[in-house]
């Protein structure tokens, strides 16, 4: 079924009208989108930033506390070496045991913040890297984060070399037991919105800090995807906005990492995406009426001239020129062309008018005509002619009484007819 030309004009009104705003609509959207997504993604690296350069000057901090004591630890005798290394400013609420190993790995010197350390209790780190690598290379090393068996706190373990001046020897090794809870209140004091987290993640995946202590304790594990905006795979959230920061630490790395829920993080964009499409259908629905409208104010004079050359085809005494006279007022194209069409029409119907008259007439004639050849017919023909005869025989004979007519006599022969010769 084709298609009128109201509706054909509604629609291409309507796309007119709609292309430009779906346009500007869908690329104002998607602009805005990006915008926010950079936003929020640049938000949450500088979140990774403060919380990588807070965690790096408290370990930083530690660190310089073990170089510092070390220097005063040789030639010091037992007691004044636990002295020393009881006054460390971070003992006992993040370093929860401190050890001195001599040049063999041997432990001579013990501080422990849970237990009480006795001479039997001292072994010997000789075969392992917290005495071997900063023995050997003068390094601080940095052990991987252990968890404890009965509380499920993370920890990890610093070794700090002590060189002999003289020869440059390294002739002691300093460890500390580095306890996680101050970095989890560096964490904690990091202020963050609604639907965000910052944790920290070690190189086997392990959760070792975050804002609820409960998913370090249960010994999470997460991969770190890359960054940007996730609809899958978030740690508390499964669509996010991460960013993440490495921070390394010697021969450990740690993964600082920030992430938001993307409802939140791009709460703007998605109400300006909202606002455009309502706008865009709102656009839709103005465009269509006013498609409608005037594709109606268009297509009604054609249609009335339509109805109108209709009726003048079915049958000409339906035309009334009186239907077109709305049309007839206008002063564009299709006030001209109803104009010319009610004089055509007229003309049509006076011409019909006229014909019909003279097909009237000329059947009239048509009829008398056949009547007198009918008329003549029968008059010339033998029959009729007889019967002249025998009318004017009857006429001619003498009447009897009262004015009866007397009839022959009759023959005993029969007459015969008459021939005539040629």
């Amino acid at each position: 079924m084709q298609r009128s030309i109201r509706t054909r004009l509604t629609l291409a009104f309507i796309l007119v009208s709609l292309i430009p705003l779906l346009l500007v609509g869908v690329v104002l959207a998607l602009q805005s989108f990006n915008v926010q997504r950079q936003q929020a993604l640049r938000f949450q690296h500088e979140v990774t930033l403060r919380v990588s350069t807070q965690v790096d000057a408290f370990v930083n901090r530690l660190e310089n506390q073990l170089i510092g004591v070390s220097k005063n630890l040789r030639g010091a005798d037992p007691q004044r070496q636990q002295v020393l290394l009881a006054n460390l400013p971070s003992y006992p609420t993040v370093f929860q045991e401190l050890t001195l190993l001599d040049s063999q790995g041997q432990e001579t010197l013990k501080l422990s913040r849970l237990n009480i350390v006795t001479r039997d209790d001292l072994g010997n780190l000789g075969g392992t890297d917290l005495f071997n690598v900063p023995q050997k290379n003068g390094t601080i090393y940095y052990s991987p984060v252990q968890f404890d068996d009965v509380t499920g706190e993370p920890s990890m373990k610093i070794a700090a070399p002590l060189t002999n001046p003289q020869n440059g020897v390294v002739d002691s090794v300093l460890v500390a037991n580095v306890r996680f809870k101050q970095i989890w209140d560096l964490i904690a004091s990091v202020e963050v919105t609604g639907g965000e987290s910052v944790y920290i993640v070690d190189t086997d995946h392990r959760i070792v800090a975050h804002l609820n202590p409960s998913v370090v304790l249960r010994n999470t594990k997460f991969n770190t995807p890359p960054d940007g905006v996730i609809t899958e795979g978030g740690l508390d959230y499964p669509a996010v906005v991460i960013a993440s920061n490495k921070l390394t630490f010697a021969n450990q790395t740690f993964t600082i990492v920030a992430e938001k829920n993307v409802y939140e993080a791009l709460a703007l964009a998605i109400q300006t995406v909202v606002i455009t499409v309502i706008l865009l259908l709102a656009a839709v629905i103005l465009a269509s009426a006013q498609g409608f409208y005037v594709a109606r104010q268009l297509t009604r004079p054609i249609q009335t001239l339509a109805s109108s050359a209709e009726a003048l085809t079915l049958k000409s005494e339906a035309f009334d020129p009186v239907a077109l006279a709305p049309v007839a007022q206008r002063t564009d194209e299709l006030g001209q062309l109803a104009r010319v069409f009610q004089n055509m029409g007229a003309q049509v119907v006076n011409r019909e008018q006229t014909l019909k008259q003279q097909v009237l007439e000329l059947r009239i004639e048509i009829d008398e005509s056949k009547k007198r050849r009918e008329v003549e017919q029968i008059v010339d023909s033998d029959m009729f002619r007889d019967l002249q005869a025998k009318a004017a025989e009857l006429r001619s004979r003498p009447r009897g009484p009262k004015g009866q007519k007397v009839q022959p006599a009759e023959t005993s022969e029969p007459s015969l007819p008459t021939t005539q010769s040629e």
